[in-house]
């Protein structure tokens, strides 16, 4: 039954994120197309590395819902002046500063207009006049636009007790459906998404997070009242910790609604697949599916790579950092280690050069003096990513010992991996066992910038003895979409195949 659905099956899979930069999304969409199922990509443009043959459907979330307590923030008795509004705050704010301008060309016109003595005494005591009237109102306004952004200042990150106990408060009278109430920007997900996923009709969602699997299990339910099946695979990432009690809170609870009706959950390690069965009483263990690139011959990128890009020779060390810049994947550990490491080069591949982040990585290394050897690079197309990393000498994951980083081996592993990089990674659970049993690479202590340098040093000094780890046959293919993405379309088969 299911080969015979197979051909016109249709398949949707539903990212949150950016599509380019969005690795798990474009590989799951690229095996299902190979597979020969029907697929939509469905989530935020620009999506230029799209997979041969499947069809996309690029969405824009308006921060409508989410961004009304920051466009209304409610005074309170600790605001009280504060403006009611963004617009209000803004107009008041530029009236002001226009009245100031004509003030002064005022005083410009008065020296410059000759004028009988009575009438230039008249001219300047109203105009004294009038700068004492736009002084008060100026100040006024200064207090009231100070406190409106204070007001706005705290509800962007509300974690002071009195927010956490609300949010307490919410959880414990609205249960599974405070999310409602404390991240109604899922609902402008759900606006934005909720009639592009309608119109595909699919036969199967393959929703990427928790905030995706709520907008599929949704589009679901409308499409069975009609009497069109939909399965729906969740695919959970390791939760990452959100900024706010609120925000953990609204999270969790989103999950729980919608955990349990999902038709199959999909995820990337063993450990966590124990941990989502447990948390939410599944019927069964999820499938693990891991996101490792396709295996492809020795990579080799037709530019140069990371190494003509940041335009050194052959001879200079040069370790890169693949992804986001974020304080607890350590990259701040680096920085402190290149000045222990003489003619050492670090790569930082980010996908947004302007986070504020990386302006105090930056200044950090022109304190330390190494500003000329540290390079920022943009992302590159998810397929090129092995051959583009592969001119590097060595990989690193200097990630923090969070609960999160600990049960999965992430994605820029495998990447490195696959470019053959040697890796210098902390001692988090899964990684570290992974590369003291394979040998391609060193274990530091995770924020230990004096065992960093340990560990670098040891890879410079001889990388052919990591490198070789690589030459094992079985390791690379284990560690390839080709092979994890198995599980995957025997899951869809499976769902596809006996349908009501």
């Amino acid at each position: 039954m299911a080969g015979t659905l197979r051909g016109s099956a249709r398949v949707a899979v539903v990212s949150g994120e950016v599509l380019d930069g969005d690795s798990r999304a474009l590989r799951v969409a690229a095996a299902a197309r190979a597979a020969g199922f029907e697929v939509t990509l469905i989530g935020r443009g620009p999506a230029t590395a799209v997979p041969d043959g499947v069809a996309v459907r690029r969405v824009s979330v308006a921060a409508v819902l989410g961004t009304h307590r920051l466009l209304r923030p409610r005074p309170g008795l600790r605001w009280p002046l504060a403006y009611r509004s963004a617009e209000a705050c803004t107009h008041r704010t530029t009236l002001v500063a226009a009245e100031r301008s004509l003030l002064a060309t005022r005083g410009a016109e008065l020296a410059l207009v000759h004028r009988p003595l009575p009438l230039r005494a008249a001219a300047r005591c109203g105009y004294a006049l009038a700068w004492l009237r736009h002084g008060v109102r100026a100040a006024w306004i200064r207090v009231r636009a100070a406190q409106h952004r204070g007001a706005v200042h705290r509800r962007e990150r509300p974690d002071t007790r009195l927010d956490n106990f609300v949010t307490e408060l919410g959880r414990l009278f609205l249960g599974r459906r405070a999310w409602r109430r404390l991240d109604p920007g899922l609902l402008d997900e759900e606006v934005a998404y909720g009639p592009v996923l309608d119109s595909v009709r699919p036969h199967l969602i393959h929703a990427l997070g928790h905030r995706s699997l709520g907008v599929a299990i949704r589009s679901a339910l409308r499409a069975e009242a009609s009497g069109h099946r939909v399965e729906v695979v969740w695919d959970a990432p390791p939760r990452i910790p959100e900024p706010t009690r609120r925000a953990t809170v609204a999270a969790d609870a989103h999950e729980r609604t919608f955990a349990a009706e999902a038709d199959a959950v999909v995820t990337v390690g063993d450990r966590l697949a124990r941990e989502l069965r447990a948390r939410h009483g599944l019927s069964a263990t999820p499938t693990v599916c891991r996101n490792a690139p396709p295996l492809t011959d020795a990579p080799r990128h037709p530019e140069g790579g990371v190494r003509t890009a940041c335009r050194l020779a052959d001879d200079i060390p040069l370790l890169v950092h693949l992804g986001r810049a974020l304080p607890d994947r350590g990259p701040a550990t680096v920085i402190e280690a290149l000045p222990k490491l003489y003619d050492l080069h670090a790569a930082f591949v980010v996908p947004d050069a302007d986070d504020p982040y990386l302006a105090e990585l930056r200044d950090r290394a022109a304190q330390l003096g190494v500003h000329a050897r540290l390079h920022l690079l943009p992302y590159v197309p998810v397929e090129e990513i092995p051959a583009y990393l592969a001119s590097a000498d060595i990989g690193v994951l200097p990630v923090h010992q969070l609960p999160h980083h600990q049960p999965v081996l992430s994605s820029r592993y495998f990447e490195y991996a696959h470019a053959r990089l040697p890796v210098v990674v902390s001692d988090v659970r899964a990684m570290a066992a992974a590369t003291l049993e394979l040998g391609n690479g060193e274990v530091f202590r995770a924020g230990d910038t004096a065992d960093f340098v340990r560990a670098v040093g040891a890879i410079l000094t001889n990388p052919k003895r990591y490198r070789k780890a690589y030459e094992r046959e079985d390791v690379l293919r284990e560690w390839s979409w080709q092979t994890e993405s198995v599980p995957l379309l025997d899951l869809y088969a499976r769902l596809l195949g006996p349908r009501r």
